[in-house]
């Protein structure tokens, strides 16, 4: 006997993807408007996912998505295994290069490895799968902030988490990638490029790190480029 769907539940996912698809928080008329549904059930609809978490309404009284949404995104493509998926470009990545790989994605206020392979070069301990990113500084964050959408930029903002500056985000955007350093126990230097999805959506960011003294940020960058576009074709379904 199947079990059918609870039609009431469809409709309030149908209001949560209606404000989704909006680059800027959305009035209450508009998404009532979209759902082609009545005000009043709409606004109730919109108040469930308040309370539940998903949105968030602005001082003005427009709605948007809240951030929380960005972490069951990462846990999304965790469990759709994408790291294993890509582990062959990984790998392919640091025979060329001799530095370590990685990948990883915007989970709320930080950018977050999911996937790493080593190089036989030895790295901050504490790069490691599940490590946390900063957006301003790190090659990773810049790479996934700079191409993120524009109301997670506009949340971010608003919750007063460092961004790179708006000059950075163009160089980054203009080159196709982001550069950074680190200065502590040793002196470690990353590159990284973004990967979109299917939509044009920066899903992810593939990066090469290494120790300052001999990488070659040009070279590398040439890398990690031309491996983003590898996965940005798999992802498409094009085929190597």
């Amino acid at each position: 006997m199947s079990v059918r769907p609870l039609s009431s539940v469809l409709k309030t996912f149908a209001v949560l993807d209606a404000v989704s698809a909006s680059p800027e928080p959305v009035r209450l008329a508009d998404v009532a408007r979209k759902v082609e549904e009545a005000r009043a059930a709409t606004h109730q609809r919109l108040q469930t996912l308040v309370e539940a978490g998903w949105v968030e309404q602005t001082e003005d009284g427009r709605y948007r998505l809240a951030l929380r949404i960005v972490g069951h995104a990462a846990m999304a493509m965790e469990q759709a295994n994408l790291g294993a998926r890509l582990a062959d470009i990984l790998h392919d990545m640091v025979a060329e290069s001799g530095e370590t790989a990685s990948m990883a994605v915007l989970d709320g206020q930080e950018a977050i490895i999911m996937r790493r392979v080593e190089s036989k070069g030895i790295l901050r301990a504490d790069l490691r799968v599940g490590a946390r990113l900063d957006l301003e500084r790190t090659a990773l964050g810049r790479v996934l902030s700079s191409f993120a959408r524009p109301e997670i930029i506009a949340r971010l903002s608003g919750a007063g988490v460092a961004l790179p500056e708006p000059e950075l985000v163009e160089t980054i955007r203009r080159d196709g990638y982001a550069v950074s350093g680190y200065t502590g126990p040793r002196t470690v230097s990353a590159v990284a490029a973004p990967v979109f999805d299917g939509h044009g959506d920066c899903i992810a960011a593939l990066s090469l790190s290494g120790p300052t003294a001999g990488f070659n940020t040009n070279s590398c960058a040439s890398v990690v480029v031309a491996a983003a576009a590898r996965v940005n074709a798999r992802l498409r379904g094009v085929r190597e």
